[in-house]
């Protein structure tokens, strides 16, 4: 089978030797087309392999539409000599047909520094170009350099980057004193407050902006709500620490900052980064807005997998082999976008959408500022805690959080970056600041991506760096398809409460109506119930008893389960659901996601939560499940009131 790696350099082109095609897009809007170039020394260069052989062939492509290239500015020379050989990108293209992945982004910068220790010939200015590999998208279109992928969390390290331009800009307070970094948010936002009142009283931008106000995550709090009535709903969350005790990722945090530039400037977000990031640094494609994206005809789909049954996997995957069974991987399918509308709700945490071609620039930008202050670039990654307390492999050094940006060493060097996940879209932002490279990849996978761009990133760091082969494929294929163990159902387990179904509420949470199941279950809950059980037994129902279904219908979460496991204990399983597409944009299935699962303790008065379905950081403190009727509300991560 052959695989293609498309490179495209950030030179200017030739618009009179460009050929276009009409392209239909997944939306049926008609857009520019593809191009195509002879070969010339500043046209976008793509590599192809034959896996089986150690000849690789190099072609030329180029993809980006004429508007596009009339105002490309290049950032350095197209050199003959390639940041990422040939080899390494036909190896990460395997890899992204092994695990039938359907496409990969690869925006990448590099210092003259690097390119000189590296490269031949090298030129005196810094080197950018981007890497594409497979389909955008369920109609087949190829990911090119101007394929719009969303990278979810990356986009925090915008908003901290916008709190310190206000602070540059020498910005009042309402009560006429100058923003700094230690301004405490009740200064700012009127409705501002936490359950903790030392915590609200006293967290400042530093606080919110490097995770450490003692808030879990509690993303299946967060629904599609404006950021007002989202902030308004935090002082209902429980926390799991105090102020600055422990670092725990929260994306509240930065829809707070988000109205916190609101407040202050009355501009959107998007408004702002738009005339003070996106356009001085020449991010050309780069938008919040995901309708906006549609309709340029270069926005990406996400994709989930369908039909995997985990127990059929770990009979037939071996994992010193280099196949993986269809059983373990399941069937591709489009979900579009992983929301409908704008997205603009979810614009502080994770809302920017971006081509390679911007990553590539914005990967430069951040390596060697030239149109963002440095000092305020440096102030990124001043960090201020531990996320996770000791290294998480033998390779690597303590990651610690700055303002929107991890820090920590591989094998010796130091790197900052960020990880992005939203359903369907996944990213990786890694850059080496000693030697003066760096890359942004984004892959289009649910169930895989998160894994995969680890892989990725430590294959090329690898092969930069010159460092000893590792096996990462093989450490992600152990580590994705292991199967933990889970406590066995009980021989004898005492009865369910009789009273189970009803409304319950939680102020931060909303309204959870439990209803049961009936036997034989609803199409659909009998779909849930399949996928559920037979194809996710990482997250096993162990039922020995009634079933109760929930509708939540928030942000990342739509479902929640309750299965009986033994007297007023029930397992709790929290599940998302998308619906998959044909090119007709018409819904041909429901997929189905565990997004996290726990403890239940269902009393007279109510229902508690254990297990970490809040999400605590790793140095937080435990729940710890209890029965005991005067201690369940006052113990569990979430507390539902029964009110019907």
């Amino acid at each position: 089978m052959r695989t293609r790696c498309r490179r495209y350099t950030t030179a200017l082109f030739n618009l009179s030797r460009i050929a276009y095609q009409p392209v239909h897009d997944r939306d049926g809007i008609l857009r520019a087309g593809r191009a195509t170039l002879p070969i010339t020394s500043s046209a976008a260069m793509a590599c192809s392999s034959i896996p089986y052989l150690l000849l690789l062939i190099a072609v030329c492509l180029v993809t980006p539409s004429l508007s596009h290239t009339a105002h490309q500015q290049p950032l350095a020379t197209a050199y003959s000599s390639h940041i990422l050989d040939k080899r390494l990108c036909a190896e990460i293209d395997e890899l992204r047909e092994r695990w039938g992945v359907k496409g990969i982004t690869l925006g990448v910068a590099a210092s003259p520094n690097f390119t000189k220790a590296t490269k031949d010939g090298a030129g005196e200015d810094w080197t950018s170009e981007v890497y594409t590999f497979g389909k955008a998208d369920r109609y087949e279109n190829d990911v090119d350099n101007r394929t719009l992928f969303g990278i979810a969390s990356n986009s925090k390290v915008f908003v901290a980057i916008s709190i310190g331009l206000l602070i540059e800009d020498k910005t009042y307070l309402p009560n006429g004193e100058l923003l700094d970094w230690s301004t405490k948010i009740k200064d700012i936002l009127p409705g501002w407050g936490l359950m903790d009142d030392y915590a609200s009283t006293h967290a400042d931008l530093i606080d919110l902006l490097s995770m450490r106000s003692g808030l879990p995550r509690h993303d299946a709090a967060k629904g599609h709500q404006t950021p007002e009535v989202i902030v308004s709903t935090m002082r209902y969350l429980r926390p799991s620490a105090e102020l600055r005790q422990a670092w725990q990722y929260n994306n509240f945090h930065y829809i707070a900052l988000d109205l916190v530039i609101q407040t202050l400037t009355n501009r959107s977000l998007s408004d702002f980064v738009q005339s003070r990031i996106f356009d001085p640094v020449g991010l050309q494609d780069a938008t919040y807005n995901a309708t906006q994206a549609r309709l340029s005809g270069h926005r990406s789909d996400g994709f989930v997998r369908l039909n995997r049954n985990y127990t059929q996997c770990t009979v037939e995957l071996d994992v010193s082999r280099a196949g993986i069974p269809h059983a373990c991987l399941g069937t591709s399918a489009s979900i579009g976008w992983w929301v409908n509308g704008d997205g603009s709700f979810e614009a502080g945490p994770g809302g920017i959408i971006m081509s390679g071609s911007d990553m590539a620039k914005w990967t430069k930008e951040l390596l060697d500022p030239r149109h963002l202050p440095a000092a305020l670039v440096d102030k990124l990654t001043v960090t201020y805690d531990s996320m996770y307390g000791k290294p998480q492999n033998p390779y690597v050094g303590i990651h610690t959080y700055g303002l929107g940006q991890w820090v920590y060493t591989y094998r010796g060097f130091t790197v900052h970056g960020h990880d992005g996940s939203l359903p369907g879209q996944h990213s990786t932002f890694i850059r080496l600041p000693d030697i003066g490279f760096g890359f942004f990849l984004a892959i289009n996978d649910d169930d895989f991506g998160t894994p995969l761009h680890r892989a990725i990133t430590n294959i090329i760091l690898d092969k930069v760096l010159g460092l000893d082969y590792v096996d990462w494929e093989r450490q992600v294929k152990s580590l994705v398809f292991t199967i933990p163990e889970y406590p066995d159902v009980p021989i004898n387990p005492r009865e369910a409460p009789a009273k189970v179904a009803g409304r319950y509420t939680d102020s931060g949470y909303g309204n959870l109506d439990l209803k049961q199941i009936s036997h034989p279950a609803g199409p659909f809950a009998a779909h849930i119930l399949e996928t559920v059980s037979l194809s996710l037994t990482s997250a096993p129902l162990n039922i020995t008893g009634p079933i109760y279904l929930a509708e939540i219908n928030k942000t990342f979460a739509s479902h929640i389960i309750l299965t009986h496991f033994d007297g007023p204990l029930f397992n709790i399983t929290l599940l998302a659901t998308a619906e998959t597409l044909s090119q007709a944009v018409e819904v041909t299935r429901t997929a189905i996601k565990v997004e996290g699962y726990g403890t239940a303790v269902v009393q007279d008065a109510g229902v508690g939560i254990f297990g970490n379905i809040w999400g605590k950081g790793n140095l937080a403190r435990e729940s710890t499940v209890t029965e005991e009727q005067t201690v369940v509300k006052k113990a569990a991560e979430i507390w539902f009131d029964r009110v019907g």
